[in-house]
Parts: C-alpha cells; structure tokens; sequence
C-alpha cells in the first residue's frame, strides 16, 4: 500500500532532482502545500519529515523547510554526465518499499528465510510469479519457473547445457548483449551472429543459419534491444517462431524490459509461440532495483532436470530473503506504483533525447530512439566511436562505443550506446550538442 505522504515525498524528490526546487530554497509551507495538494497538514509534514531523515531537506525553527544545498541529487555543471551506467536516479528506486518487503518477508518466513531451499526458487514467489506473468500473456505452469541470481546465470546455464537437439552453436543478433558474448567466451560455446536493423532480421539469412548452422538456440531480444533500443514487429516474431520450429531450433527471449512496455497488445514472443521450444528470461534488476540480482527462466520440461544440476551446483538455491521481499513486493500496490512511474520517466526521456538529436543532426547518418527503454543507439560518420568516446571525456562526458556488442570480426559501423538512465534533460541535449560539435 502507497501512503498519502509517500506520493508527496516522491513529488517534492522529483521537483528537487530537476531544479524546480533549488538547493537552499525555502519548500512551501505545510498550509499552502497541504491546499494544493488537497491532503491535510499532517499527510505534508510526514512527507517532510520523511525527506528530512533522507538529509534532502532541513527544517530552521520558526522559519520552515529548506532543500540542502549539497543535496546528491541536484548536480552541478562541473558533475560528469553519465550516459553509460544502468540503474535509475534515486528519487525513483523504490529502495524503502523494497526495505519495507523484506522486514515483513522476516517476520512472515522467519526460519524458512535462513535454511537451504529448492535451487528451483522459493515456492511463494514461483507461485506469485504464475499470477504475475499472466498481465504480460505469459501462462506457465509454477512447476517450468525457475529463479536465478539475476538474468546472467540462467543465460551462463543455457550456454553450458547440450540441448535436445544435439547441437552446439548459438545465434545472436548483431550488436547484442556485451554480458551474452562474455557468457558465450567463458563456457567455450561456438556463436554465430545475425545483422540487426531498425527493420528487424534477414529472414533468408535466418533460415540458411537455421538450415545449416548447426543452432542449438537463437538468443533474442525482441523488445527495446541493448544496446540499440530496436524492437521487433508482430509479423517478424512470427515468422522467426516458424523458422525456429522448422529446424528444431529453441528461441531464448530475453524480455528484460516487458515493465516498460507502453503498448499493452504487444505480446512477447513466448505467448506466441510453442512452449516446448520457447525459453523465456526475466530480470528484476534493471526496472526495479540494481543490485536485487534476481531473475527467472521459464524452461520446457526436456531441459529441466539438467539445468536445476548445472544450478545446484554453482549456488544451492538463489537468496531467500530477497526473493521473499520481491514475491511480497509483487503482490502489493507499491509495484504498481513504480511501475507507472518508471515508465513515465523513461519515455520522457526518450522523448528528450529524439527531440535533442532532430535538431543536431550533422555527422549522426543513422539513429533509432525507442519510444520508451533505456537505450538507444548513434551510428557515426567519418570518426571512429573509441575516438569520440575519449573526445566527449575531456567534458566530463561518459559514453561508451557498441564494439563489445559484437562478436570479434563481425563487420560494422561504428556507433554509440547512449544510456539515459543517470541523466536530466540538460545532460542529454548537452551531451548531443557535444556529439555534433566534435563531429564537425
């Protein structure tokens, strides 16, 4: 449950972290707020109070509530713009709600928190996650879920395990995700990649690897890719779910970003496919918190067995009292709540960044904004993207090129990996002005 105090908290951090409300400004006082907002004084000062134990505002006796003029959250022009680290600001991590669960995950669990459980996953949260998955056309049965420390892990088993299919390769798009490369290095596996565009995939291309590649899985991410933001239409999932049934091929999706899905009749390719070749992946980590470290997989049956040894034996079971937290987490408003919210702040900038890049178009030949994500991707002309990485620097910008997204010797242009998840408005039409004027 959301309190009245909360809701003004979250809006008094927010005008705060855009310098509506400047460091040293006097706040409104608790009768003109308590009027404006249509919430009695008491609803306004436990929302002070609150902001107050997070050292954002002071209180001066007699004379009301001052933001604090070091506050973390409002940056100066000197501070380095962050357009490479994932994570969302601080004024909407739901870091006390999340708290919050796990206290009452402690005291509704007790024990059960601190002994060995199922390397599958705490039954509740498997349980809630069935119900859960249904808001995104996801049916499964709780007994195919499977939790894992964050989306790696599953992705690191998959690679290890030999398939039904008895082959040894796996397809990725090119670019992809750096982590899935890493993956594919460390357990030795044979990857092959496929180009991806704006427009989607070579479908002729695909049905020649998937003839003769010897492809044990095509690793997808069909929605708001990393590093481009690229999504794939209705028509172009279907007809990769037919050609990966056609030649016994299994489909990883990885849908990291279904929570910020502005279209609700976008369906995931799970939901449109056969689950016995269909392997779907979630993460809690890059919508909700960083360091939650939670994931799951839903696996056909044929794989179940070999991937719970692979995961009995890297860890036992995944932690307990987190996926406690996330299943109580899950089932209140409070998700609700910051699910909204995190969508609304990720589309607007989104919409920042395409207004930013209309207008600051020159040495730019190629770019993509997603209406909603946290990535979207620059292809360059005339410079190399490692060169204007160490350019922007000198002005304390961070970017960082899309060259560890490749597979080593696959052919492409150069480009940036533009994260706007650190960043405010400012930062983000500075840093394409910036883009432009080293281009020129």
């Amino acid at each position: 449950m959301i309190y009245k105090y909360q809701l003004v908290a979250d809006l008094i951090r927010q005008k705060i972290s855009l310098v509506a409300y400047k460091p040293g400004e006097k706040l409104p006082s608790v009768q003109v707020l308590s009027k404006e907002l249509s919430y009695n004084s008491d609803t306004i000062v436990k929302a002070y109070k609150l902001l107050e134990s997070e050292h954002l505002i002071y209180s001066f006796p007699k004379s009301g509530y001052y933001v604090v003029k070091s506050s973390i959250t409002v940056k100066s022009r000197n501070d380095i713009i962050d357009m490479v680290t994932t994570g969302p600001p601080d004024y909407i991590n739901p870091y006390k709600d999340f708290y919050h669960c796990m206290e009452k995950a402690i005291s509704l669990y007790e024990k059960k928190l601190f002994e060995y459980s199922s390397p599958q996953g705490m039954p509740e949260l498997i349980h809630g996650l069935v119900k859960h998955l249904v808001n995104f056309q996801v049916f499964t049965k709780p007994q195919n879920i499977f939790i894992t420390n964050g989306s790696q892990q599953a992705l690191y088993i998959l690679a290890a395990l030999s398939f039904p299919n008895a082959r040894t390769k796996v397809l990725v798009e090119q670019p992809t995700y750096s982590v899935m490369l890493q993956v594919m290095k460390c357990t030795k596996t044979p990857v092959v990649g496929i180009r991806r565009t704006h427009e989607g995939i070579n479908l002729n291309e695909l049905e020649s690897l998937f003839k003769q590649g010897d492809i044990k899985f095509f690793y997808t991410m069909p929605r708001y890719q990393n590093p481009t933001g690229f999504c794939y239409n209705r028509e172009q999932k279907k007809e990769i779910i037919r050609l990966a049934k056609k030649y016994e091929v299994y489909i990883v999706e990885d849908d990291y970003l279904a929570d910020l899905e502005l279209d609700t009749k976008i369906d995931p390719m799970y939901a449109m496919g056969e689950p016995e070749r269909m392997i779907y992946i979630r993460s809690f980590s890059k919508t909700l918190l960083p360091g939650l470290r939670l994931g799951m997989v839903i696996l056909p049956l044929e794989l179940q067995n070999e991937f719970v040894t692979y995961k009995r034996s890297i860890d036992l079971n995944s932690p307990i009292l987190t996926q406690g937290a996330l299943e109580i987490y899950l089932q209140s408003s409070m998700y609700k709540f910051h699910v909204q919210r995190t969508k609304k702040y990720y589309k607007e900038k989104m919409d920042v960044l395409r207004d930013a890049i209309e207008q600051q178009q020159d040495g730019i030949i190629k770019c993509y904004i997603p209406k909603t994500g946290i990535y979207a991707c620059l292809e360059l002309n005339c410079v190399s993207a490692n060169i204007l990485v160490k350019r922007l620097s000198k002005y304390n910008v961070l970017l960082s090129s899309t060259n560890s997204c490749y597979i080593d010797g696959f052919p492409h242009s150069d480009g940036l990996r533009l994260c706007v998840c650190k960043t405010d408005d400012d930062d983000i039409r500075r840093t394409i002005k910036l883009i432009s004027k080293e281009l020129n």
